[in-house]
């Protein structure tokens, strides 16, 4: 159930982080709504910090359950990769593909999540670039593939293991391999973008400077009381 609950959120995160690239603008509105702007019209950071506090929880109880799938020795790693090579079996495969990716996330997402849990009103367009700049591309593009490629591989494992998809397993994992391919490169074209705000930002005068926007969703001047 974790894990299908975290791959619908990847997709409505893809969505809402590649808003940026529409417009500065969109995103910021975007922000501004999820911060519950819309009531009393100025933003509520706490809303912030509850969603992205309840996704890190989702992302804890997800791992706590997955460990007991985990090799817990290296013997076990050894045993595993053997069986993997004998097998030549697809989902064995991915099995053994979601384990490294689960291992790349562990490393990365905990990271990405306390930042924005210790500064929520830094998520904007701006200061949000800012900050994947100073992480760098690499480092987001790893975060980027290790995270689409095992929540999509998740999300076949699900559709497979609950039944919902009745038809052959060759034509999921075609559609599957599409959409993660689609993902990878939006993502990859957000982070860019991303990126590229972040590299004219700390050059600037002010790059700590909050993003205002041309056209707000919002009254700006009811925000700032």
């Amino acid at each position: 159930v974790t894990g299908g609950l975290l791959a619908i959120f990847l997709f409505c995160h893809m969505a809402f982080t590649s808003s940026i690239q529409v417009s500065e603008d969109l995103f910021w509105n975007l922000v501004a709504t999820s911060g519950l702007t819309f009531i009393g019209g100025t933003p509520h950071e706490w809303a912030h910090v509850v969603f992205i506090g309840a996704i890190g929880l989702l992302v804890c109880i997800h791992g706590l359950c997955a460990l007991r799938r985990f090799p817990s020795s290296y013997h076990q790693c050894r045993d595993m990769a053997k069986h993997v090579r004998l097998v030549h079996h697809f989902d064995t495969s991915l099995w053994a593909v979601q384990i490294v990716t689960a291992v790349i996330l562990l490393i990365c997402v905990f990271p990405h999540i306390i930042s924005m849990l210790t500064s929520p009103s830094n998520i904007g367009p701006w200061l949000s670039g800012l900050h994947a700049y100073h992480d760098g591309l690499l480092y987001t593009l790893i975060f980027l593939i290790a995270a689409e490629v095992h929540g999509l591989v998740g999300l076949y494992r699900v559709l497979v293991k609950w039944g919902v998809w009745s038809g052959e397993r060759e034509g999921l994992r075609r559609v599957m391999l599409v959409i993660t391919v689609l993902m990878i490169c939006c993502g990859a074209a957000t982070a860019w973008k991303y990126y590229s705000i972040g590299a004219a930002r700390a050059v600037s005068e002010n790059p700590s400077a909050h993003y205002t926007p041309v056209h707000p969703w919002y009254d700006l001047d009811q925000m700032k009381n």
